[in-house]
């Protein structure tokens, strides 16, 4: 009998690496009885650069403790020592154990990167993004227009800071030559006015030559994203936090189109470059 020839993956964006994969495609079907292992926990852990046998001491509990909670997402401290445990990673106890409450919190699978979701950018935190870009540590990365000068003051200093410190910093606007609706026009042109001026700073500003239905901001393994809805408001527009985990296919679904805007964009000479041109 001749073999099936394995399919391919036709899919990824041209020129663009993928963070996804053929498993994507294909539906999830663990057997009943295998472990499910605590990805948030553990990431959240790893991304501390801390260890089950330190974070066990400052639970005060046994190293193995820790280790099956890692071990079995099933496994569910009592209610005192995980909402002690989630104060420490500084996360909310339903990230760590969804079913800390019981049955009438919606069952959600333990290597699920969704932390939260707002209907609307209004509804999100105001703390949240000065906050995110406060403790970056690696990189932040800005896609599209997330008004974020509204929310951060004296957003432009505090990026041009973090890059002063070795955080990679990358901005993505759209270019408003190529907007086809007045308003998008004046949205890009005042972006423009925030973020072009950090070339000079060592910042990569780049424009993205045409419209971007969704906007990202990626600020080490944390990313916020809102994806735009037709016919309604960008303001209204839902806001999802996700955690970047190694096998989240959300996040990696994002990556990827963000990696793709990133190769098509057209970055921004400092004005250095363009007297030499």
């Amino acid at each position: 009998m001749a073999s099936t020839p394995a399919k391919t993956f036709h899919d990824t964006p041209a020129g663009a690496h993928s963070h996804l994969s053929p498993a994507d495609l294909q539906p999830h079907t663990n057997p009943r009885t295998a472990t499910r292992c605590n990805e948030r926990l553990r990431e959240t852990l790893l991304s501390l650069g801390e260890s089950p046998a330190d974070f066990a001491s400052k639970l005060g509990v046994d190293p193995k403790t820790v280790e099956r909670w890692i071990g079995n997402a099933d496994r569910t401290p009592y209610p005192r020592i995980a909402y002690q445990a989630a104060r420490l990673l500084d996360v909310d106890v339903t990230y760590l154990w969804p079913r800390i409450h019981g049955t009438r919190i919606s069952k959600i699978d333990g290597t699920d990167e969704l932390t939260a979701c707002w209907p609307g950018r209004a509804a999100v935190p105001p703390n949240l993004w000065a906050r995110l870009l406060t403790d970056a540590q690696q990189r932040i990365v800005i896609m599209g227009d997330l008004a974020l000068s509204d929310h951060v003051p004296n957003l432009p200093r505090l990026l041009a800071d973090k890059a002063r410190q070795g955080v990679h910093v990358r901005v993505i606007v759209a270019d408003p030559n190529t907007a086809t609706d007045g308003i998008d026009k004046i949205r890009a042109m005042q972006a423009e006015a925030v973020y072009l001026p950090l070339v000079e700073h060592g910042i990569s500003v780049s424009r993205y030559p045409g419209p971007m239905a969704t906007t990202i901001l990626m600020v080490d393994n944390d990313l916020i994203i809102r994806t735009g809805i037709d016919g309604c408001p960008a303001a209204f527009a839902p806001v999802i936090h996700l955690r970047a985990l190694t096998n989240g296919p959300l996040s990696r679904l994002y990556l990827t189109s963000l990696d793709s805007i990133t190769e098509t964009a057209i970055p921004v000479p400092s004005a250095t470059m363009q007297a030499v041109a």
